[in-house]
Formats: C-alpha cells, sequence, structure tokens
C-alpha cells in the first residue's frame, strides 16, 4: 500500500514545478512579444519612412522640380539608420536579415537621385528611379508579410507550450484527486457502509488492497481497539458467570445446612423427649454445629 503522504507531496512538487515552468514561458512569452512588437514597428516606420519619401520624389519628378528630389534624397539617411537597427536585431532569422542587406541598396538610391541634377537623361534617370524604388517598395512589404507570419508563428509556438504545459498540470491534478478519491474516500464510503452491520463490532472493519497505508493503519487501529473491548467484556462475562455459579453454589450449600440443622435439631429433640440415645444425642449436636459453622461461612463468603 502507497502512503497518501509520500504520493501528495509528489504531486505537490510536479504541480508546482510545471507551474514554474508555465510561469516561466509566460515571462518568455511577454518579452518576446514585446521585441517582436516592436519589430513590427520598426518595420512599419521603415515602410512609412520610404513611403513617404517615394511620394515626395515621386511628385518632384511629375513637376520637374530636381531641388526637391535631392532634399529628398537626403532623408534616406534616417531611412538607413532605421533598416541599420532593424537588421541588427538577433530575432531575426540571419537568412532574412542577409537578403536584406543584399536587397535594399539605400545609399545606391540615394546617389541616383541625386544624378538626376547633372544627368543630360534626366527621364531615363526618373524612370530608373521609379523603377528602383517601386522594387524596393514591394520588398519591403514582402519583408513586413514575412516578419509578421514568422513571428506570429514563434508567439502561436509558445502559446502551443503554454497549453500543454497548462493541459500537464491540469492533467496531473486530476490524476492526484482519482487517487485521492480511490485511495481514501472510497475506503472510507466502505467503512461507513460497514457501520451499519451489527456483527461488525465483533469482526472488525474489512478493507482492501486500493486503501492508502494511513486509512489501512486508521482501520486496524480501530479493529485493534475492538478486539481489545471485546476480549474485556468476555473476561468479564467469564468473570460474571463464575460468580453466578459460587452465589449459586453458596446458596445450595447455605440451604443444605439450614436443612441438616434442621433435621438434626428435630431428632434431638425427639431424642431428649424420649430420653433415648445420649451418645446419639450427642452426635447429632456436633452435626448441628457443624451446619452451623458451615451456613457462617457461607454468610461470609456472601
Amino acid at each position: 500500500m502507497r502512503s497518501l503522504k509520500k504520493m501528495s507531496y509528489l504531486a505537490f512538487i510536479g504541480v508546482s514545478a510545471l507551474l514554474v515552468f508555465v510561469i516561466i514561458l509566460g515571462v518568455r512569452q511577454y518579452q518576446l512579444t514585446e521585441r517582436y512588437s516592436k519589430i513590427i514597428t520598426q518595420s512599419e516606420q521603415m515602410i512609412f519612412q520610404f513611403s513617404t519619401i517615394r511620394e515626395q520624389i515621386t511628385t518632384s519628378l511629375i513637376e520637374k522640380n530636381w531641388g526637391k528630389i535631392v532634399s529628398a534624397a537626403d532623408q534616406f539617411t534616417h531611412l538607413n539608420s532605421a533598416l541599420a537597427r532593424l537588421q541588427e536585431n538577433t530575432l531575426i532569422p540571419s537568412e532574412y536579415r542577409l537578403d536584406m542587406a543584399k536587397q535594399v541598396d539605400l545609399s545606391g538610391l540615394a546617389i541616383l537621385a541625386k544624378d538626376i541634377l547633372s544627368s543630360d537623361d534626366k527621364a531615363a534617370y526618373s524612370l530608373g528611379l521609379q523603377h528602383k524604388m517601386r522594387t524596393l517598395a514591394e520588398y519591403l512589404m514582402q519583408f513586413d508579410r514575412i516578419i509578421v507570419s514568422q513571428i506570429r508563428a514563434e508567439v502561436v509556438q509558445f502559446q502551443t507550450v503554454m497549453i500543454g504545459a497548462l493541459g500537464t498540470v491540469i492533467c496531473l491534478i486530476s490524476f492526484s484527486l482519482l487517487i485521492l478519491y480511490k485511495k481514501t474516500m472510497i475506503p472510507l464510503l466502505r467503512l461507513a457502509e460497514q457501520t451499519e452491520d451489527p456483527d461488525v463490532l465483533v469482526n472488525g472493519f474489512s478493507y482492501d488492497n486500493n486503501a492508502c497505508a494511513e486509512v489501512a493503519l486508521l482501520i486496524d487501529s480501530v479493529n485493534n481497539l475492538l478486539k481489545m473491548n471485546n476480549d474485556i467484556l468476555e473476561a468479564e462475562g467469564e468473570k460474571r458467570s463464575h460468580s453466578e455459579q459460587f452465589s449459586t453454589i453458596i446458596n445450595e450449600s447455605t440451604n443444605l445446612s439450614n436443612g441438616i440443622i434442621n433435621y438434626a435439631q428435630l431428632l434431638a429433640d425427639t431424642y431428649r423427649e424420649v430420653e433415648i440415645g445420649a451418645e446419639e444425642t450427642k452426635i447429632l449436636q456436633n452435626i448441628i454445629d457443624a451446619a452451623q459453622r458451615i451456613s457462617q461461612l457461607n454468610k461470609i463468603n456472601q
């Protein structure tokens, strides 16, 4: 039989360890979510900045205001700093960062925008600049979608692990409650049913091997107390029976001695009246004296 105390300790330690694991996962998920949110924010800000610069350059190209194009191209410096911070984030897979370094050439785009002033064929430069900006915009949008999908997958993976850990905690608690019910509640319910049997005080309580060690020890202690009580009652019953038998013998002896005294006294009186047998009268007197002593002893023993 297993000890309920030991099983409770094991279940408590197991549940505590799993809860600590869940808390660690929760803290880790919070940290990752915060860092992923920062990545998404940086990516959206970078796309917004690039869209603003692109809009300014496109408007300047339409208006043929080449000075504004150079002024807008200077803003690529800030955009390049945001891109560098994004590339330094280790949560982004290295293959994505390497591909971004190959595909995104903000310096070349800025140089191309500034070269329009010194170019003779500004229309060709404008078309090339528009093509590169459109290609870069599409790449940044694709990169943003990929990063968001990657972040969502990581968060879902962590949530799956947390759900699995919580499910394990619930299963362990449920399993512990089932063991508690099987090892303690069922034996106690059966013990309550046995109390309705009038012979239980004689035969004692019974239990099966499914009962825990503590319940078994309790039932064994109760059975030992019942056995001791039955032995005491049996001994008192035997003592009472002997006492009753002894009293009966004393009463019979007293009655017989009284009868002997009466008969002997009657014979003695008869002998005295007819003046026959002085010796016989003496013998009868001795019998009477002996019977009286027996009667006195019986009274003392009573």
